[in-house]
């Protein structure tokens, strides 16, 4: 029987500390997209709305990402259960 724990462990404080920063990273995209959202906001740099937009949806992805792979990986409420 194969665990779904791949690899070494991770603490609590590292595990929790990343979760943060991702989660961190999802809401700063997200408000950013409520700002071109609601405000209309062209800013001289980036005139291109629709890449800007684009580009936060996929930092969302990445940050969404690394919390399900850490969950399934590092998760000790997760990693322990055996897989049949």
């Amino acid at each position: 029987m194969a665990t779904l724990r791949q690899g070494g462990g991770m603490n609590d404080k590292l595990r929790n500390v990343l979760n943060c920063r991702y989660k961190a990273e999802i809401q700063d995209a997200l408000y950013k997209i409520k700002c071109y959202s609601e405000q209309e906001l062209i800013i001289p740099e980036h005139p291109d709305i629709t890449g800007e937009v684009d580009k936060l949806l996929q930092k969302i992805a990445e940050a969404e990402d690394k919390i399900a792979v850490m969950e399934l990986h590092y998760d000790e409420n997760v990693a322990n259960k055996t897989v049949l």
